[in-house]
């Protein structure tokens, strides 16, 4: 018997999508078992299934998150997905901080209009959550539920990628956008790691990180992001939240769409982000914790604020089996999969400055794609190249060690590129995008830290402000090569609003101005999947390149700066973008160009305006 009724959130959910609960008696071993059918079940949507199970704990004799295994099959007239599905407490363990329930949850992201079946196994046995990963041909589950459900097309007044779709790799140089098949290019938060280090997440405090005066008892508050918080916005418990989520909408605002954090810190820089129950115990799981982390990437999702997620970082990409694929690291990956895999911004990055071997990289790599049915983007970020320095212990180029032997390999699509010296971005981009192609496996390219490790880009009002030289050499210099986006670093201990301790993103409010300009200047003005890297046309090496050849050029000319650019033959428009203020293109003929010989122009500032950078844009007409 399947009877339908329809439900309303809590007040703090309220904004959310109206959901349906579905109460179903299909099962071999508990007839009186339930389950709750909870979305919007519109497509991209997330739908959650909540079933009853064991009655446990996160501390439980037998453990709920190793010995226990819940996996559905979703399944239309095209395709099965296989997901993994995870223990929830009471259910509602974000409210509530429950530590104990007897609910078990699986969370699904529909990619295709019509019905849908699922058949669910919630198994029991030593290990067997790292070890089960397809249901069994005979019943040995605790119980065995089967459903459906009907997915109606995308809400087109939807937000982010609920309108927009997952983000997928398909084979070029930039991540797609499922439903539109527009390419995504990320305009990046890269600091502080440590977002998730929020104190009103449960279960999370400073467990020995680096002296941070600036806050309140070493963890995050985003205080004046409070204001930014809108009546719409989720909270959880007692109207927590509204700091990180405030935050999150100022970010997006100002035309952020991106955003890299940690969710494992133990023992390293800032000690303050873990799943678990505690640093060490690294087989129990925090329900409520994650619960709540979920509810703030829920909310970026409608944002359309893709996930960097970081799952080490290289002081504590030991802590897990020693760096090997064990018992401990499979729990890890599983957890994050099968709690957070759902969501459509994903990208998996196995560690920053990682230390880890070939090996143990692609071992990683191939376990995650192993159980995420979705196929997210896998990315791995690398040390820094410091030219003419022998760091004890490292390679004199981190960046080859590390990305050489990843080339051509099937389970990964995303170098995360740190570059020291910022001069060298625009042909370090270039390099492995060509190298990628020459395997047969092009890479999206992404610049995630840039500059000495205590200054990355500084706040608006500092002494030493470096964002003409970054807009010149890092964020045009890598997109005029073809990268895929930028995340911007905060730099490091002695700087106000740090890689550690930035509480407040309005102190680089002019520079995602900067940085949002580039970004739209791409997507309104520019065919930039078609697009490559031409530098070879001009006759300057510090100006940059990107065309499509007979087509459109873009060129980036410094201050001070003129430069030849050949051309095809036949009639093109020019115009001129001043890539630090924005706004509109200037396309006066005459002002800043001129014919030298024939198939060749020469390109120089805007109305003799040689103070300030342009970017030339000359197209046939």
């Amino acid at each position: 018997m399947l009877l339908m009724r329809s439900h309303c959130f809590k007040q703090y959910f309220v904004g959310i999508c109206a959901f349906i609960l579905l109460f179903c008696a299909c099962t071999e071993k508990e007839s009186s078992n339930t389950y709750i059918l909870e979305g919007s079940l519109l497509k991209w949507q997330p739908v959650t299934l909540t079933f009853n199970g064991p009655e446990v704990s996160e501390n439980d004799s037998i453990n709920p998150f190793l010995d226990y295994s819940l996996l559905v099959n979703f399944s239309n007239k095209d395709t099965t997905y296989t997901v993994h599905g995870y223990f929830a407490a009471d259910g509602e363990a974000a409210d509530t901080s429950a530590d104990s329930g007897n609910k078990w949850r699986v969370k699904f992201s529909p990619n295709a209009i019509g019905n849908w079946d699922f058949r669910a196994y919630l198994m029991e046995g030593k290990n067997i959550a790292v070890k089960q990963f397809s249901l069994p041909k005979k019943n040995q589950s605790i119980w065995d539920i089967k459903g459906n459900f009907e997915i109606q097309p995308v809400d087109s007044t939807a937000n982010g990628f609920y309108r927009t779709g997952k983000l997928a790799y398909d084979g070029t140089h930039y991540l797609k956008q499922s439903e539109d098949q527009k390419p995504f290019l990320k305009n990046g938060v890269g600091s502080p790691e440590n977002f998730l280090a929020y104190s009103e997440f449960d279960g999370t405090f400073d467990n020995g990180g680096p002296d941070t005066p600036t806050l309140e008892d070493g963890l995050h508050e985003y205080p004046t992001h409070v204001d930014d918080w809108k009546d719409s916005d989720p909270t959880w418990g007692f109207n927590n939240g509204k700091g990180i989520i405030g935050a999150l909408n100022y970010l997006s605002e100002k035309g952020m769409n991106s955003l890299y954090f940690l969710v494992m810190n133990e023992n390293g820089d800032g000690n303050d982000v873990w799943p678990w129950i505690a640093p060490k115990e690294q087989t129990r799981y925090d329900v409520s914790k994650l619960d709540q982390w979920e509810t703030v990437f829920t909310h970026m999702d409608k944002l359309g604020m893709a996930m960097n997620v970081f799952t080490q970082e290289t002081e504590n990409d030991t802590v897990l089996n020693k760096g090997e694929l064990g018992l401990e690291r499979k729990l890890f990956y599983k957890e994050l999969v099968a709690r957070f895999g759902h969501h459509l911004g994903i990208v998996w990055n196995l560690g920053e400055e990682t230390n880890r071997s070939p090996k143990q990289l692609k071992s990683y790599a191939d376990y995650i794609r192993k159980i995420d049915p979705y196929n997210h983007p896998i990315a791995v970020h690398n040390h820094v190249r410091v030219t003419g320095e022998r760091r004890e212990g490292r390679s004199l180029d981190p960046i080859k060690e590390t990305f050489t032997p990843m080339l051509g390999y099937r389970n990964f699509e995303i170098p995360s590129l740190q570059m020291y010296d910022t001069t060298e971005v625009h042909k370090e981009v270039k390099k492995w995008l060509d190298l990628s192609v020459k395997k047969k496996r092009p890479w999206v390219v992404y610049l995630d830290e840039i500059g000495h490790w205590d200054i990355g880009v500084t706040t608006d009002t500092a002494a030493n402000n470096n964002h003409d030289m970054v807009m010149h050499s890092s964020l045009w210099g890598s997109l005029m090569s073809g990268a895929a986006g930028t995340s911007w670093y905060f730099g490091g201990k002695d700087v106000p609003n740090n890689d550690i301790s930035a509480e407040d993103f309005r102190t680089r409010d002019a520079w995602w101005n900067i940085s949002y300009n580039a970004k739209k200047f791409f997507e309104d003005h520019l065919p930039y999947e078609t697009m490559q890297n031409h530098d070879e046309l001009l006759s300057n090496d510090k100006a940059y390149c990107f065309a499509k050849k007979d087509e459109i050029y873009v060129v980036y000319l410094p201050k001070n700066e003129t430069t030849d650019l050949a051309i095809g033959d036949g009639a093109f428009t020019i115009a001129f973008y001043d890539p630090k203020a924005g706004g509109m293109l200037f396309d006066k003929q005459n002002e800043g160009w001129k014919i030298t010989k024939p198939n060749s122009v020469e390109l120089s500032a805007y109305n003799g305006q040689k103070e300030k950078d342009w970017v030339i844009v000359i197209a046939r007409k």
